[in-house]
């Protein structure tokens, strides 16, 4: 992944071996060295911290520069590894509990990079590949590929070879057919070095579409039929944090029972979703039993009547609850975070005392149950909106 000098093995203190990278000063190396045996047995190669160069910028940009791993990360990677015994290259995707339908979400738990992966099942039109991660101030490029048979360049089909490259500035789309690369497509690259991203790759009957940082950049025509797909791999100068796949294409109107308990507290529905490119509004209901809803969530992009300017905002997410037959009272405070023709994840956290809602990652509001937490057995989705994917999850760990 990075560039790195190696020299001989070294013995750490405990009589463990492992290798030291470049020349850093000792007190540094025994800092980050003490933090990875606070989290775990084994004595992980310095390289896996990206610690390439030291620059005079102060003490503190020398041990933990933004291009570095931050402690909590280096405390979660120690832990990954810890709990995943091994270092295997080449993963399966694991299922995630199912909405009321047979969408099978699948994703990677441990990323290492270049990552490797044979999909348990083959990708099919609706579906969408998510891939999250950073890059870094000396990026020069990392590529997505996807691949016919083999997840390596051994002369199988790649039916899509997705390029992300700083040094040239670009985007680079291709397929490789026939032991033959194919002709090139090109467009500006709108990931800068050392930022985050999200790339979405969505499958189709005759094409995929491409979204970064949840708007669509390209339509990549199929040159190489969708079902040959059946391995992923992913290299370069990349950290990646998330790979996952799922999802199918849905009807809106679209209504679904939740299986099992339903949207028990402790539970979290994670909705995947792109406003329509004219959309005035759309609305998410989670249901009782009884035909309640116990959640009306309600993004309007185009209200121009029935507010009060000097209240309200004419883009606004109104939230309530339909009981016996009446609304209750609205809230909409916050603005509204969703815009058209972007994607969004929507996420639904049931706690025991309220809806914790989050839009791409980011705390939105939170909702006090009206009802019965426990009770909650359906989703209805309605309005101007495209869905990608739906999933009832294991609510995420709170800090």
């Amino acid at each position: 992944m990075f560039r790195r000098r190696r020299s001989k093995s070294v013995a750490s203190a405990d009589g463990r071996r492992g290798y030291e990278s470049v020349k850093l000063p000792a007190f540094v190396r025994s800092i980050i060295m003490a933090e990875v045996k606070k989290y775990t047995s084994i004595i992980f190669p310095i390289p896996l911290f990206k610690l390439l160069s030291i620059k005079n910028r102060g003490l503190t940009d020398q041990i933990c520069p933004k291009t570095w791993l931050l402690p909590q990360q280096l405390k979660l990677l120690a832990k990954q590894q810890q709990e995943s015994g091994s270092s295997s290259r080449s993963h399966e995707f694991n299922p995630i509990e199912t909405i009321g339908d047979s969408t099978v979400w699948h994703f990677a738990k441990y990323i290492n990079i270049p990552y490797r992966s044979q999909l348990t099942e083959r990708i099919e039109p609706g579906q969408t590949l998510i891939i999250r991660g950073s890059t870094i101030e000396e990026s020069k490029r990392f590529n997505i590929n996807l691949h016919k048979d083999s997840p390596d360049f051994s002369g199988n089909d790649v039916p899509l070879h997705v390029s992300v490259r700083f040094d040239e500035g670009k985007l680079v789309f291709n397929a490789f057919t026939k032991g033959a690369w194919g002709k090139e497509e090109r467009q500006k690259n709108p990931i800068k070095k050392g930022d985050s991203f999200d790339i979405r790759i969505r499958a189709h009957d005759s094409k995929f579409t491409i979204s970064i940082n949840r708007k669509e950049v390209k339509s990549f025509e199929h040159r190489i039929p969708l079902q040959s797909v059946s391995h992923l791999s992913i290299d370069g100068d990349v950290i990646l944090n998330h790979v996952q796949w799922g999802g199918k294409y849905y009807p809106v109107p679209y209504e679904s029972g939740i299986a099992a308990d339903g949207l028990i507290p402790g539970k979290t529905l994670v909705i995947y979703g792109t406003p329509e490119k004219k959309a005035k509004k759309f609305n998410i209901n989670l249901l009782k039993k009884n035909g309640d809803i116990a959640l009306h969530f309600n993004p309007r992009f185009d209200e121009k009547k029935d507010y009060d300017p000097f209240i309200d905002s004419c883009e606004s997410v109104v939230r309530n609850s339909l009981i016996n037959g009446e609304w209750g009272n609205e809230e909409r405070e916050g603005k509204n975070p969703f815009e058209r023709s972007i994607g969004f994840d929507l996420e639904i956290r049931n706690e025991e005392f309220a809806f914790q809602i989050y839009v791409n990652g980011e705390r939105f509001a939170s909702y006090a149950h009206r009802v019965d937490p426990h009770d909650i057995a359906g989703l209805q989705i309605q309005g101007d909106i495209e869905l990608t994917g739906i999933q009832v999850v294991p609510n995420a760990p709170t800090a």
